[in-house]
């Protein structure tokens, strides 16, 4: 069976693995920016996206093993009608619920407010309300409990005093409460993390109606930006509706060709709002992440080369 691995660029953390594969199969190392011949041959490929175009020249192809969490930036209509599977890696799902927790704590301890307040010598901007909320005081939820929702619920587990998950599938461990509804989970909880993979259902499933349900509620998106209607969204949180909000994914992305391009997160200014905590989408960047992706994938990939199966 013939393998491609298609890479953004070249990368020194994928030496070692490409070693690995190529002792179980055939193994062709291709980059985005390379001419793409027609692989008639290539069964597996190991990759983080892949363009309509490009799928076109591998008419063989039956399995894709993600080096990433999500599977955004894929042609799945093309997929499913091809009846190409794709496995993602849930590697990194602990760092995320992780990068998660820490956005919320920012945002209701007011971290970045209080650091810029005394950066220019400022105690109490205002001494009535400058106070900041503690995590245990809310009812938490969590929408969607896949690999991130379970380990961020764990590391919520002894900081809280109420946890509500929800799920598509409706299935839970017996020992955690569930929402009866979206609906139920947006008016009880004065928390809510956004643990949802993006797709027709869940785009703009935050809009104008849900957020103002939500008033004085914080919510964390650690999700897809789009989740959440951008326009409705700014304007619940300088309107006051919504208390706060955090996210580690914007309706804007960065330029990965050239890092020195300046991109601002939304068409919106949320960089002015005080109640806005941002990050740059760096949930996987702590410092062992990428390999830990790549060796899921590689691994993955080898386990399904010499038994069929998939994880």
């Amino acid at each position: 069976m013939r393998v491609v691995v298609k890479l953004r660029r070249p990368d020194p953390v994928w030496d070692i693995y490409l070693k690995k594969l190529k002792a179980e199969a055939d193994t062709c190392l291709l980059y985005d920016q390379d001419p793409i011949p027609v692989f008639q041959d290539v069964e597996v490929m190991i990759t983080t996206n892949l363009s309509r175009e490009t799928l076109s020249y591998f008419p063989a192809l039956k399995k894709i093993f993600l080096f990433k969490t999500g599977m955004d930036g894929l042609p799945l209509d093309e997929l499913q009608k091809r009846n190409i599977s794709v496995v993602c890696s849930h590697a990194n799902a602990d760092v995320i619920a992780e990068h998660a927790l820490s956005l919320a704590l920012a945002l209701l301890h007011r971290v970045p407010e209080f650091h810029n307040d005394l950066c220019k010598g400022i105690w109490y901007s205002d001494g009535l309300h400058y106070h900041w909320r503690s995590i245990s005081s809310f009812c938490i939820g969590i929408l969607g409990f896949g690999h991130i929702g379970k380990c961020l619920y764990q590391k919520l587990l002894p900081l809280s005093r109420r946890i509500l998950v929800l799920n598509k599938s409706g299935k839970y461990p017996e020992q955690v409460e569930s929402a009866a509804s979206f609906a139920e989970m947006t008016e009880k909880c004065g928390l809510l993390f956004i643990c949802v993979p993006k797709t027709e259902e869940t785009t703009d499933l935050f809009d104008e109606t849900v957020l103002r349900r939500m008033k004085n509620a914080y919510l964390i998106n650690i999700a897809r930006a789009e989740i959440c209607n951008e326009k409705a969204l700014f304007e619940a949180l300088s309107q006051n509706y919504l208390a706060g909000y955090a996210s580690d994914v914007w309706y804007h992305k960065a330029n990965k060709t050239d890092r020195t391009e300046k991109t601002m997160p939304s068409d919106y200014p949320f960089e002015t709002l005080h109640n806005v905590v941002m990050s740059p989408h760096c949930a996987t960047h702590d410092l062992d992440s990428h390999e830990r992706y790549i060796r899921s994938a590689v691994e993955a990939c080898i386990a399904y080369l010499q038994t069929g199966a998939e994880e």
